[in-house]
């Protein structure tokens, strides 16, 4: 019988002993009373069991989170211990642990995770991007612009032409973008653990973000159609949005830095009223229905002195995103060869390549003082 079952029935028989004193029948609630009594030492058994239960349940589920956080640690050493020792170092369960990749060793799934989580705090573009997973460094891939492809009805026997692929090559050549950290040449690996864990991991997730985001900006602010002339404020990105081809408009977002960001909060009506134009939704930022991608003013910066500048951009037609799954760590030295050092080098792999640039415009203007 559960905890609520027995609740339920003392519910039940104190309605019970209520009703035998509102008769005066003292006998039948004593009788009802004893049963009562019965019925809460077995709730409190059921209780202490229940609890009993629950902290094995816990207790299981600390054990196997310990099981896979020290596998993981296990893992992350072992890739460790190649990176500074090379393979003929590893034990047999260590060289089962660690993958290999072009002579460097695979970081393990939870470091993946643990940079995903810490990435959350930036804003980033690559989210927004058609992101493609590449099984080598180099190569070329087919896709199809959005907007304007319809089936073709063909008969039994009739040949395809070219024409019927409507796609396009794309030729990638993915680099390495990683965080180098100087290590004395007899670092241990427990050492160089803690230096990936704690000095590399936290700087890693914000700096991989920014090299993505200017690799992905540096093909926007080329590709962008100049929609400036005659804009004298927002209303004019408002119109350029509304413009973007039906077929694209839905994944087509808007990128600004702090100053443009300041600038679409501070507006306000003839009365005074804050127009509000952001609007956040689950902590993410639309305009015009919209998302708005907020950048440093460093990262987007405005040709005039004054004047802010949005990006009107449909990312996931516009830039394929290339990369090799997972992070790699490996040593070199030759980074530090004056000061003879090992260099401890955590790596992503990845390439941006323009496609489809038919959305793609900025908008610059200057706000009336």
């Amino acid at each position: 019988m559960t905890v609520q079952e027995l609740r339920e029935l003392i519910g039940k028989k104190t309605e019970e002993i209520n009703g035998y004193l509102e008769s005066r029948d003292a006998d039948k609630a004593e009788a009802a009373l004893e049963e009562k009594r019965k019925l809460q030492k077995l709730l409190a058994i059921r209780e202490t069991e229940d609890d009993d239960e629950a902290q094995e349940l816990r207790a299981q589920r600390e054990r196997k989170g310990e099981k896979r956080t020290a596998a993981a640690v296990s893992e992350l050493r072992a890739a460790v211990k190649y990176a500074l020792k090379g393979a003929g170092a590893l034990t047999d369960e260590e060289r089962a642990a660690v993958n290999i990749d072009n002579n460097a060793a695979i970081l393990p799934e939870q470091f993946v995770n643990d940079i995903q989580v810490l990435r959350e705090g930036f804003p980033s573009l690559k989210e927004h991007c058609h992101i493609v997973r590449a099984t080598s460094n180099h190569g070329k891939m087919p896709f199809a612009k959005i907007g304007g492809k319809k089936l073709t009805k063909y008969k039994s026997g009739t040949k395809l032409t070219g024409e019927a692929a409507n796609t396009e090559d794309i030729s990638y050549n993915i680099e390495n973008y990683g965080a180098l950290v100087p290590i004395a040449n007899d670092l241990q690996e427990d050492e160089a653990v803690n230096i990936v864990q704690d000095v590399i991991k936290p700087d890693f997730a914000e700096a991989g973000v920014n090299s993505e985001n200017d690799e992905i900006l540096q093909i926007v602010e080329t590709a962008a159609v100049d929609k400036s002339a005659g804009v004298t404020d927002w209303r004019g990105v408002k119109k350029v949005i509304d413009g973007v081809l039906p077929t694209l408009r839905a994944r087509t977002i808007v990128i600004t830095n702090l100053s443009g960001y300041v600038y679409l909060q501070s507006q306000e009506d003839k009365n005074g009223r804050n127009l509000e134009l952001v609007k956040t939704v689950n902590d993410k930022d639309y305009f015009q229905n919209k998302r708005l991608i907020t950048l440093s003013d460093e990262a987007i910066t405005a040709a005039e002195e004054g004047a802010v500048v949005f990006y009107v951009v449909n990312l996931y037609a516009l830039v394929k995103f290339f990369e090799r799954k997972g992070y790699t760590v490996s040593t070199d030295k030759s980074v530090f060869f004056e000061s003879d050092e090992l260099a401890l080098k955590v790596q992503e792999r990845f390439d941006c390549e323009k496609l489809d640039d038919r959305a793609d415009f900025k908008v610059e203007f200057k706000p009336a003082a």
